[in-house]
Parts: C-alpha cells; sequence; structure tokens
C-alpha cells in the first residue's frame, strides 16, 4: 500500500507517520487485557457426591464425624498418636465435639456420611459442630472407582 503525499500550500509534502499510532493502539489492547476480569472456572461448586477426585494432601488428624446409613453416630479422633472412635446418638453429638474440640488444635471437623443419608442428617451434624466451637467443616468423599 503506497501512501500519497499530501502537499501543504508551502510546497513541503506531509507524510503521516504510523508508529506512534500503533504504540497507542497496542497500549490500549494491554490496558484492556490486564483491566479485564476472568472468571475462574475452577471455582464452580461440584453437586456429584460423595465422589471426589481431588485428592487431600495432608494426613487426616482432626476429629471425624462418621454416620452410618441406620443414622448411628461416631466420633473418630487421634490421641497420642492412636486413632479411637466412641459411638454417641445424635442429642449428644454436640456435647461430645465440644468436649473433644476442646483439646483438638486446628478445630477442624471432618464430616463422613454415607451417601443413602438424608441431606437433613448432614446439616444437622454441621449445626452441632458450628455449635461445638469448630472453626471449619470438610466434607469427606470417595475417589472415583472405590
Amino acid at each position: 500500500m503506497k501512501l500519497n503525499r499530501i502537499k501543504r500550500r508551502n510546497g513541503n509534502s506531509l507524510i503521516l507517520e504510523l508508529t506512534p499510532l500503533i504504540d497507542v493502539v497496542f497500549l490500549l489492547l494491554i490496558f484492556f487485557l490486564v483491566a479485564t476480569t476472568f472468571e475462574d472456572v475452577d471455582s464452580s461448586i461440584k453437586i456429584d457426591l460423595p465422589t471426589s477426585t481431588v485428592k487431600s494432601t495432608k494426613a487426616v488428624d482432626e476429629l471425624q464425624v462418621i454416620v452410618t446409613k441406620e443414622r448411628e453416630y461416631f466420633i473418630s479422633y487421634k490421641e497420642k498418636g492412636k486413632n479411637k472412635r466412641e459411638k454417641t446418638s445424635a442429642k449428644e453429638l454436640k456435647n461430645a465435639l465440644a468436649q473433644k474440640l476442646m483439646e483438638s488444635q486446628d478445630k477442624n471437623v471432618i464430616i463422613s456420611a454415607d451417601k443413602s443419608v438424608s441431606h437433613g442428617v448432614i446439616v444437622d451434624v454441621m449445626t452441632a459442630s458450628k455449635e461445638a466451637g469448630a472453626n471449619s467443616l470438610d466434607i469427606d468423599t470417595a475417589s472415583p472407582g472405590k
């Protein structure tokens, strides 16, 4: 593409310089790329429970509440390096958790429930855990194929 020279009245020709124009366009492009926020695809919640492909990177030493199909409640914990498990009832769960959470450092509770247990039972366990003093709750899931 040939640029036509524009003749001025005084006889000098005027050439349109494209280099500064291209610089400005690239600066605007970079500004808009940096200023744009992108949606984080990995932050979506997966509802396909109880299996999960996410693997835990740390050993489980936290307090764990186990709920069976028959709605039996167990509290599993480590004491002096040994795994211990105590059976409890739904009514006594909050008090038993409060006692164990007082001895725990990180105040984390892992909920492991059978997939046939209703959602309401899991919510009741979560409520009891929070009322007992848990700082964080985790729901245990199995890896696919197990």
